[in-house]
């Protein structure tokens, strides 16, 4: 299949869909048949089947199509939270990848030229005039959907695995999962290591669902036990200070995560609040995967990258723990 047009347009893994969060929601859109969608899809999707008619169907026609769709979307659910990014999703067939593409091409090209869709070559006016005439007129949902991706929509994603994989991987994000029954969720780091923060549901019932089967926590920390009585807890001796020595809590969580990964466990990492959680995860990743901070640091900004403050994830012990580990110098690092 030949990559699109589309500047907007970018693969994206099944950990950048989960770390969005969905729960907040984001414009998704499932592009296989209605009677797959209908059975189960990601939490929060809306439908937009390929036409197994399209090529037979002229490009007026699909465009129709197109504007059906917004206008019902957003006389819905008149906007998302959450426009950017806007994620499209399917089976990776031939031809619902084309019709991804095609989508995508037409919402790039919306986006570009800051004008309508046009279902017919005339109708191509500025969706700025009618914003300019919108205290005059009624609300238009397929005016609103131009608007929408006109001024939020700055990146499309497209899941780069089938819907299949992505449920096998988060199944209680997929099926027909109503929006009041998702939570908070944790952001993921690797395959087997997630960061939680103050908003994470520490129950046993949340716990199950994302398939949780290991916690790193502080001793010092207000949490109900009885609910982790179904999980392995790691608790570390870390008080809520800026200038505690974190050596101990890193050593003994590098432990307690090799352990769970070898055993294809999930691992919830939660020490106070994000800067410890996050020096935790750093400190894995710069003694286990071996990398040094900025490459860590790097990463983890790539999966939670709008959450964490450099200036507090205690980077001048990580710098020297790792010197250390590795029996380099200050010159060498």
């Amino acid at each position: 299949m030949a990559a699109s047009s589309s500047s907007l347009l970018k693969p994206a893994s099944p950990i950048d869909i989960f770390n969005l969060p969905l729960y907040e929601h984001y414009l998704v859109i499932d592009t296989r048949p209605l009677e797959d969608y209908e059975r189960g899809h990601i939490a929060t999707a809306v439908s937009y089947p390929h036409d197994t008619a399209a090529s037979s169907r002229s490009e007026e026609e699909r465009e129709a199509s197109l504007v059906a769709f917004a206008r019902d979307y957003s006389s819905q659910f008149y906007r998302p939270e959450n426009p950017n990014p806007l994620v499209l999703y399917g089976d990776r067939a031939e031809s619902e990848l084309r019709h991804t593409h095609w989508l995508a091409d037409k919402l790039t090209l919306l986006k570009n030229q800051r004008s309508r869709v046009s279902v017919y070559s005339h109708e191509v006016s500025s969706v700025r005039e009618k914003e300019a005439k919108e205290s005059e007129e009624t609300f238009d949902p397929f005016e609103e959907f131009c608007l929408t991706v006109i001024d939020k929509v700055k990146e499309i994603w497209l899941l780069d695995c089938t819907y299949d994989s992505f449920a096998s991987e988060y199944p209680f994000l997929c099926g027909r999962v109503r929006f009041e029954e998702m939570f908070p969720l944790p952001h993921q780091i690797t395959k087997n290591v997630f960061m939680g923060s103050r908003v994470v549901p520490m129950s046993s019932h949340a716990l199950s669902k994302m398939g949780m089967s290991h916690v790193i926590i502080s001793e010092h920390q207000d949490i109900d036990m009885e609910e982790l009585k179904n999980v392995h807890v790691l608790k570390c001796p870390v008080k809520d200070k800026n200038d505690e020595n974190m050596l101990p809590c890193w050593e003994a969580s590098c432990s307690f995560i090799d352990k769970a990964v070898s055993e294809n466990g999930r691992v919830l990492v939660f020490v106070h609040g994000r800067s410890r959680s996050a020096s935790v995860i750093l400190a894995y990743l710069m003694k286990t995967l071996e990398m040094n901070f900025e490459s860590s640091w790097t990463h983890l900004r790539s999966k939670c990258w709008h959450l964490i403050d450099k200036s507090l994830v205690f980077e001048e012990q990580l710098v020297q723990w790792y010197r250390e580990l590795h029996c380099l110098t200050l010159t060498e690092y």
